[in-house]
């Protein structure tokens, strides 16, 4: 059981993560698309988000969280 709840705490850790992240990274563009009139779109590649640093991240946060749950739950 002690395992099954840290994987649920990594995994709620990851997502956590992610809409945080995608809140502040929407807010940023906004922000620099209204500065930056008539100047064209701002583009951004979605297929980088499977390169190996951000998921070395995804990995970090969930490993991250697994282990704080899992510490509180061993005690």
């Amino acid at each position: 059981m002690i395992y099954l709840k840290s994987i649920v705490a990594g995994l709620v850790a990851v997502f956590s993560v992610a809409v945080l992240l995608f809140v502040g990274i929407v807010s940023y563009l906004l922000v620099l698309a209204s500065k930056e009139q008539g100047a064209g779109g701002i583009g951004w590649d979605p297929v980088s988000l499977v390169r190996p640093g951000p998921m070395q991240i995804v990995m970090a946060v969930f490993v991250a969280g697994f282990l704080w749950e899992f510490r509180r739950a061993s005690r």
